[in-house]
């Protein structure tokens, strides 16, 4: 499936599945992928990468265990 620049390849995500997935794994930009109308009868394990800044977030936080062993 092609689509033109300034279509988002999220609208066509329902023509790219086949029905006998099981998974689906996806860039950041697929985040609302499961909350679609089209894509709500579709029964996969969504495996979408989390957008950078949250992952930057994650990263920074301090660590809870800083006793040594």
């Amino acid at each position: 499936v092609t689509t033109a620049a300034n279509e988002h390849d999220l609208n066509q995500l329902g023509n790219l599945l086949h029905g006998e997935e099981q998974f689906v794994s996806a860039d950041a930009g697929y985040q609302g992928a499961p909350q679609r109308e089209e894509l709500a009868e579709v029964d996969v394990d969504w495996l979408i990468a989390e957008r950078p800044g949250k992952v930057r977030t994650l990263k920074q936080h301090p660590r809870k265990n800083k006793t040594a062993i």
